[in-house]
């Protein structure tokens, strides 16, 4: 596969292209010296992994055009090494060109302004691309910025699933609310009591993963972000239903945003995940759907009080008004 990295309109810095690459590539010759008028320069770098091939074409002062071509010696084993290899690579070409406001170009597509998890899934995918927009098989890692970015990048994919599935017109209206929910209150069922679990341990505390399934890819960000007892097909309901809610409220009420959430005051439960803020209270998705989503459960399991689609409704009426 090549990455390349394409300035629209100035040259790449020499001194950037040198200091950024030779953070792979160390102390290198060739990286360092001038070539001549119409040639360009030809670097590799091999790991226990990956190989690459380096084609740094030089302009007028600076770079003109560079080119990555990252091979995997082993593609038939998991993917986890390689990926750890070509992570660094990935993570200067992507400085480099932010620095320069240039294009990171991979298949033909800029990913200049994306995550370095969304990069990776494309160059060393550790998942298995046929899953649904927002579903994962492990924990995503990056950081709080890259994770709200990759959130929000799936953010179409859920809806258009979420409207096709329920034939509900999505209009980010309260009665769409309602319907879409009376939907999904049908359809949410238990994870089997037998179903394996692994614990797992996170500064926020343990929490229980299911164990070879499918899963939003919020699911254990925080210990407190673990609806182990919801079948795998019911999170993903729920995944896109708490998106779809948050967004309804962002439409209705201006200067709410997307944001990652942080505040220094203590008891924030929030501290680096996707929230909308900037009026009232942060809301985050999941702490606020699985609340009505546990109705459900306590009536499957004998409680009398029969969950509707206007819990939904009146819980966006709340969110509403107490942000006008």
């Amino acid at each position: 596969m090549d990455l390349g990295i394409v300035p629209d309109n100035t040259e790449l810095s020499r001194a950037a292209t040198v200091a950024l690459l030779g953070r792979v590539l160390g102390d290198q010759p060739d990286l360092r010296e001038r070539v001549a008028t119409g040639e360009y320069a030809e670097l590799s770098w091999t790991g226990d992994r990956i190989s690459t091939q380096w084609f740094v074409h030089p302009g007028d002062t600076g770079i003109r055009e560079l080119v990555v071509s990252v091979f995997d010696q082993h593609p038939l084993d998991p993917a986890a090494a390689f990926r750890a290899e070509v992570a660094p690579i990935v993570s200067a070409l992507r400085e480099l060109a932010r620095t320069a406001g240039a294009r990171l170009v991979v298949e033909e597509v800029d990913f200049a302004d994306a995550p370095l998890d969304v990069i990776l899934d494309r160059v060393a995918p550790d998942v298995d691309s046929t899953l649904p927009p927002g579903m994962v098989r492990g924990t995503v890692t990056g950081t709080p910025d890259e994770f709200l970015e990759r959130y929000l990048a799936a953010g179409d994919g859920r809806l258009g699933w979420l409207g096709a599935e329920s034939q509900v017109d999505l209009d980010f209206s309260r009665d769409s609310l309602a319907a879409v929910w009376a939907w999904a209150l049908d359809r949410l069922r238990p994870r089997p009591a037998d179903a394996p679990l692994e614990k797992v341990a996170l500064d926020s505390g343990f929490f229980q993963r299911p164990t070879d399934a499918v899963l939003p890819m919020w699911y254990g960000r925080h210990a407190s972000m673990a609806p182990s007892g919801w079948s795998d097909d019911s999170l993903r309901i729920i995944d896109a239903v708490a998106f779809y809610a948050l967004e309804c409220v962002r439409h209705a009420v201006p200067g709410t945003a997307w944001r990652v959430g942080h505040q220094a005051e203590w008891g924030y439960r929030y501290e680096g995940l996707p929230v909308l803020g900037g009026r009232g209270a942060d809301l985050e998705p999941v702490h606020e759907l699985i609340p009505l989503a546990g109705r459900l459960y306590k009536h499957l399991r004998g409680d009398p009080t029969v969950p509707t689609g206007a819990d939904l409704s009146g819980w966006y009426d709340n969110a509403v008004s107490a942000r006008r």
